[in-house]
């Protein structure tokens, strides 16, 4: 599969998303869908991921993998796996549980036959 396709997938079985991009180790955004909100979350989940992962280190906890923010707008989430980060923008009142869980699983699709899975 590639990450394309698992975006796709990915806002096919999550109708909250609204924005989604894939970024690479570097923070420089790998694939994007749809429109111009995903254009946004590179420079915004550079600088939110750097400022969540500045506070876990100053409070000593274990490394960063995954934000959620809300506000009675909607929700941004970042999760990291596999040395890459995944952000998607959402709607008001996600699963966000369910949300994390697509979001892993988009990012294994997207790169399980580079892995060798």
């Amino acid at each position: 599969m590639t990450i394309d396709e698992a975006i796709r997938d990915l806002l096919n079985v999550s109708a909250d998303i609204q924005g989604v991009a894939v970024l690479g180790p570097e923070g420089d955004v790998i694939a994007a869908g749809p429109g111009a909100v995903a254009a946004d979350l590179a420079t915004t989940t550079r600088r939110l991921w750097g400022a969540a992962a500045a506070r876990a280190a100053v409070l000593a906890e274990s490394p960063l993998d995954y934000v959620v923010v809300r506000d009675a707008g909607g929700t941004v989430a970042m999760l990291a796996a596999r040395g890459r980060r995944i952000a998607a923008v959402t709607g008001p009142r996600p699963a966000v549980g369910l949300l994390l869980f697509d979001l892993r699983t988009c990012l294994g699709d997207a790169f399980a036959a580079e892995e060798g899975q």
